[in-house]
């Protein structure tokens, strides 16, 4: 790892939701995870049927890290061990995402939401989202 040295005045966030960190120091590795399933219906009712994250594709395909492929030289000068920041201000930190201060070695983050608007039919009109069995169609 670097051996580099992080100065922050202030840090403040007022939201860390779903998976998502805020990492004060030196880590050696990060993994972090989030899954959302959205559904937004017309009605306040739900049936006993509800979706699942195992009926959707996007979460469970395997998580895919391209490879480099073409060699990387890389050359490190730090005369100046310090890296100084003033204030930092954070509104949200959300959905498998993380703020660091200090040296990471290795992240690996992942953030799969899948978005599903329920809208009724209007008089039985055919609609261009799939059918469900409660008088809606999922656009």
């Amino acid at each position: 790892m670097f051996t580099r040295i992080s100065k922050v005045k202030s840090l403040s966030a007022k939201t860390v939701t779903f998976s998502s960190n805020l990492q004060i120091g030196d880590t050696a590795y990060i993994d972090g995870a989030a899954k959302a399933l959205a559904v937004q219906k017309k009605s306040d009712s739900f049936s006993e049927l509800e979706p699942d994250f195992s009926d959707y594709e996007v979460f469970t395909r395997p998580f895919y890290i391209p490879r480099i492929s073409e060699p990387i030289a890389t050359t490190f000068s730090n005369p100046n061990p310090f890296i100084r920041v003033g204030n930092v201000d954070i509104i949200g930190i959300s959905s498998s995402s993380i703020v660091s201060v200090g040296n990471v070695g290795h992240i690996r983050m992942e953030s799969r939401i899948k978005h599903i608007r329920q809208i009724p039919r209007k008089n039985d009109e055919a609609g261009t989202g799939d059918n469900t069995s409660d008088g809606t169609e999922t656009v």
